[in-house]
């Protein structure tokens, strides 16, 4: 006798893996793409500021999430307003910021993998989904035609965990071993 769902719920953990490691590819392979270091400096700001907000189990912080997040909504637009002057202005708006909102995407998407709350649920699949058009329509440069397989792969990774999640999921809401809250 094992445990009743046992296969689905390591299958969905294991989404949960391979969306971290999607992500953590995705900070590698977008430190490259974006070759500026201040926008490297900024991506790994925005995140690890994201990162203390979400993940921190402080009582502080979970009691005041929304005043943090605002707090580094406003430390992270600071920054980027200093560092616009000292960029090029196509490269800021066309790579720089699609990067950034793709990758707090797949950071929101990562946070609520795991989740048992349907409004947390709805949010996972619509981030992951945003993040997919973006991260194909800026990443992959398919407005210019050119195709890059090393920035198709954290995005293969990430599609890749995020169905494994889902399809163990439905498969745990059909057998009545998981309901949402």
């Amino acid at each position: 006798m094992g445990i009743v769902g046992k296969k689905q719920s390591i299958c969905r953990f294991l989404g949960w893996v391979i969306i971290l490691i999607g992500f953590i590819f995705t900070l590698i392979i977008d430190s490259f793409y974006l070759a500026n270091p201040l926008f490297i400096i900024g991506l790994l700001l925005i995140i690890l500021l994201a990162f203390i907000t979400l993940k921190f189990p402080y009582d502080l912080i979970k009691n005041h999430r929304l005043f943090f997040c605002v707090i580094s909504f406003t430390v992270a637009m600071i920054f980027n307003i200093i560092i616009f002057p000292f960029t090029d202005s196509q490269e800021y708006f066309i790579k720089y910021i699609p990067t950034i909102i793709a990758n707090v995407l797949l950071f929101l998407t990562w946070h609520y993998t795991l989740s048992i709350k349907k409004k947390e649920k709805i949010a996972y699949v619509i981030l992951f989904l945003i993040y997919l058009i973006l991260s194909i329509c800026f990443k992959l440069d398919l407005l210019t035609g050119q195709f890059n397989i090393n920035i198709s792969i954290p995005i293969i990774i990430s599609a890749a965990g995020f169905s494994c999640n889902f399809i163990a999921e439905t498969s745990m809401r059909k057998k009545g071993l998981m309901k949402y809250i």
